[in-house]
């Protein structure tokens, strides 16, 4: 007989799963006409959780890769327009990867898109339960 702790690890392994759709998304975006890998997204995101600039050590960190992925992933950013790299103001050996205005508009379009996919998924759900499972989520994404 299954224990309710089971069942429910059950029901969360299965919601998971179920997931992964919500997650699928292409290697290649179409925004305002243009083409954008969906790896550029990730390097807008890693530079915004992390101040106004980032070293490409830091996007490697954020994006859990290696310095050398990162470092493609930051040229494929850079030759899309979306990042620019700059030298450091505390360290002239050091380049940092800045944001460009066309890369504050994609992520701005980007992160909209997706707060309008979760707003119309939980539009039936309360305030109270949005804010309980955005509580629980955050618990949960911290820990993986």
């Amino acid at each position: 007989m299954m224990t309710n702790s089971a069942s429910d690890l059950e029901l969360m392994d299965q919601a998971l799963l179920r997931l992964r759709h919500f997650f699928d998304a292409p290697a290649i975006l179409t925004d305002t006409g243009t083409r954008v890998e969906l790896s550029t997204l990730l390097v807008l995101e890693a530079v915004a959780r992390s101040g106004s600039s980032a070293s490409v050590r830091e996007i490697a960190d954020q994006l859990d890769v290696a310095h050398s992925t990162a470092s493609r992933l930051v040229t494929r950013a850079e030759n899309a327009g979306m990042i620019a790299r700059a030298t450091s103001t505390t360290d002239r050996r050091e380049t940092v990867i800045e944001t460009t205005a066309v890369g504050h508009d994609f992520r701005r379009r980007a992160s909209a898109y997706r707060l309008d996919r979760l707003v119309a998924l939980t539009s039936g759900w309360t305030q109270d339960e949005r804010a309980t499972f955005a509580s629980f989520l955050d618990r949960f994404s911290a820990a993986v």
